[in-house]
């Protein structure tokens, strides 16, 4: 933890945290001194996450994100546990691929939900707790494939939902300035999370082939914990300072192969 930290004792609620970016996120937090709420659907990998952090600042909180009165209920249930809410981290996500032409409907409203209509419920349940705590920060977690095409093929709808939230970051900063409520989009690039498992293995092949033709090398991947540790970051500022847009990608080129044969531990 740094000598000084800003977030010593701040309260911040990491949404989709039970894996991944989000539990990653998490560790960070706690590891600078933060009391930290995990919310995520499932319950059970939810209290083992909790549990393997091992810390009595850490507390899970099941929610359903894309449900407003839950995440509404779930943010209730932080504040009064730890008598306020100072940050929010809208980490909620869910990536496949599959041409946008045969993209069944249940897939399109799954990804448009999970990437973009949870934050909106979440952030819409937040600020009443961030005004009452004199203001605070909202991380919104964005994607590089918004702007760097050759992350991956046929992901356009996932990039649509996320830039969907990029725009809903610039309007809630201007929104929420007077609460002193600041608004920080963070955009990662690739990294080793497990969605391809996600993905159905015709489309995937279909994808991978299109990615391939156009061109042999990607920048690379990285892995959770260098996330977790940029999104915590973004905390690390005094009242009324910070970054509105955060991009953190690898920059190593490397042979286009599937997430299972990535290698790089950044």
């Amino acid at each position: 933890m740094p000598s000084h930290s800003y977030l010593e004792n701040q309260v911040i609620a990491v949404t989709g945290a039970s894996k991944g970016i989000g539990l990653a996120t998490a560790r960070s937090l706690l590891e600078r001194g933060a009391r930290v709420a995990l919310i995520a659907r499932n319950r059970a990998p939810l209290e083992a996450a909790v549990a393997a952090l091992n810390s009595q600042r850490a507390l899970a909180v099941s929610a359903d994100a894309c449900d407003r009165a839950g995440i509404g209920a779930a943010l209730e249930t932080v504040a009064r546990s730890f008598g306020r809410l100072d940050g929010l981290v809208n980490n909620v996500g869910f990536q496949f691929a599959r041409r946008i032409e045969i993209m069944p409907e249940a897939e399109v409203r799954r990804l448009i939900d999970l990437n973009f209509v949870s934050a909106i419920f979440a952030t819409q349940a937040a600020i009443p707790h961030l005004r009452a705590s004199g203001g605070g920060r909202i991380v919104n977690v964005s994607s590089s494939t918004v702007r760097h095409e050759n992350e991956f093929s046929h992901v356009g709808l996932y990039s649509a939902s996320k830039a969907a939230l990029e725009h809903f970051s610039r309007e809630l900063r201007h929104e929420l300035k007077p609460d002193k409520i600041l608004v920080t989009v963070f955009s990662s690039g690739a990294a080793a999370t497990g969605s391809v498992a996600n993905f159905d293995p015709e489309a995937l092949q279909e994808a991978m082939a299109d990615w391939l033709s156009k061109g042999a090398m990607f920048d690379g991947a990285l892995q959770p914990h260098t996330i977790g540790e940029a999104i915590a970051a973004c905390f690390e500022f005094p009242p009324g300072a910070g970054p509105e847009f955060v991009e953190v990608r690898p920059s190593m080129p490397t042979p286009k192969m599937l997430e299972s044969d990535w290698q790089q531990k950044p």
